[in-house]
């Protein structure tokens, strides 16, 4: 009999000479999409090493994170509980993690990916970062031997993580999108769910809040999954379906212009009846039309054409307010702002300035004392895994507050903030604007999203 075929042990105690009990288990796991990075270099793969146990022990240590800030009254204890278990630098010395990980990759399961990504194919919206200039991948199905020994007395603990982990996140790059999503592949029953539902989070995370009510006080500073909310979609025999329909929800909110919720209002802009969209932008049959979203008519507010040009749209006057508002920027940042440069149509008869374009731009956010460059997602779409085999599309959006103080801004060339460019994060429109796309009506970024996911067919949201 090889060792794949034999079970895993069950978590077992013992005592290091000198130290409290410790306690350890082994899972075997498996990748259910690509993964993308994952080194110690950004975009690249470790060839030696596939899988590293101190990236491994940063992932748990961020759902141990969402699962137990909650409980913390001030950044302070939660920065102590958190370096007490897994360690890290405080006020006086160093602290080394009592947290063991190691990792046994299964060799024969290993495989790369050096292909061209094909923007049609599935998962294509997850990698489109990885395709200029072209990332490798490992490609799914690589499975491996997880083992931990941590602390009997919070053992507990590391095993929650471990299942949040394994649900909720992914090795490597671009996790919130789906991609190194994970699986169980020995004694699912005991890690999985069988549905999203109440009871299986009860018997799977016990005397654990997850989602429903707020915490103590409203959100925090930090990722949690209390008071986090979570949708999902009917279940799929295999990862990739239900993968590629998580992010075609995400994709369809963001910059759609046909796949549209059951009930959506297709009233178009101008016209009687809503005077707003349900979908992202305008449908054209010869290439992508012209956006909803207030974003590209802002940056043209705050440019001026150069001089003998004018734009080759200019800011309708739905948008022509002069406060801004950045919406997409609560799915994450930076946030790059590209423009169409090339086949413009001429102008008519050949009259008139020529059409121009603004700038390349990005989108970042200011702390109150200096620009900061990253913003993780609150939002991850995947494939989340049930203990029968199967799998369902999720939208998991974690409870988190805004930076306080923070607002966003826009980056030009010189990198600077534009002037009259900053907003708050949790603005949808600005000040004396019209929603032209309808899900913008909504009181903030969550339930424009989440309430527009929720008009398919078959999503249920869990609590």
């Amino acid at each position: 009999m090889s060792n794949d075929a034999l079970p895993d042990p069950a978590p077992r105690a013992r005592r290091l000479t000198g130290g409290p009990p410790m306690k350890s288990l082994r899972v075997r796991l498996k990748t259910i999409t690509p993964i993308l990075g994952g080194s110690s270099a950004a975009r690249e793969l470790d060839e030696l090493d596939p899988l590293r146990a101190p990236s491994i022990r940063g992932h748990l240590r961020f759902w141990w994170r969402a699962l137990h800030g909650h409980a913390c009254a001030t950044p302070a204890e939660l920065a102590r509980r958190e370096r007490e278990l897994w360690g890290g630098m405080g006020k006086e010395q160093g602290t080394r993690s009592r947290v063991e990980v190691r990792v046994e990759v299964e060799p024969r399961t290993v495989s790369r990916d050096d292909g061209r990504i094909d923007q049609r194919a599935r998962g294509a919206y997850a990698l489109w970062v990885a395709s200029k200039p072209l990332a490798p991948r490992w490609h799914s199905s690589l499975c491996f031997h997880l083992h931990l020994l941590a602390p009997a007395e919070r053992f507990s603990e590391v095993e929650g993580a471990l299942r949040a982990w394994v649900l909720w996140g992914g090795y490597g790059s671009r996790t919130r999108r789906g991609l190194g999503a994970l699986t169980v592949v020995d004694d699912a029953a005991a890690w999985l769910p069988r549905q999203p539902t109440r009871e299986e989070w009860s018997r799977l995370f016990p005397e654990l809040p997850l989602f429903g009510a707020l915490p103590p006080g409203g959100a925090k500073q930090v990722p949690l999954l209390r008071g986090a909310r979570l949708l999902y979609g009917a279940s799929r025999p295999g990862a990739d379906d239900a993968w590629e329909v998580a992010l075609g929800w995400l994709r369809e909110f963001r910059q759609g212009e046909g796949r549209l919720p059951q009930g959506s209002r297709v009233a178009s802009p101008g016209k009687k009846g809503e005077g707003r969209s349900a979908t992202a932008r305008e449908p054209r049959p010869e290439r992508p039309g012209r956006s909803y979203w207030p974003e590209a008519d802002k940056v043209r507010q705050l440019f001026s054409p150069p001089k003998g040009t004018s734009w080759a749209h200019p800011p309708r006057p739905a948008c022509a307010g002069k406060a801004v508002a950045w919406p997409r920027a609560g799915f994450g940042l930076p946030l790059a702002i590209r423009f169409q440069r090339t086949a413009r149509p001429k102008t008519p008869g050949g009259r008139g300035a020529p059409y121009a374009e603004p700038p390349d731009v990005e989108l970042r956010w200011h702390d109150g004392t200096r620009v900061r460059e990253r913003f993780a997602s609150p939002l991850i779409v995947k494939a989340m895994p049930l203990a029968d085999g199967s799998f369902v599309p999720i939208a998991l959006w974690l409870r988190r507050a805004w930076p306080e103080k923070g607002q966003v801004v826009l980056m030009g060339k010189a990198r600077e903030p534009v002037r009259g460019s900053a907003a708050p994060f949790d603005r949808l429109l600005a000040p004396g604007d019209t929603a032209l796309y309808a899900p913008l009506v909504a009181e903030n970024l969550e339930e424009a999203f989440l309430g527009w996911v929720k008009g398919f067919s078959g999503v249920k949201e869990s609590t």
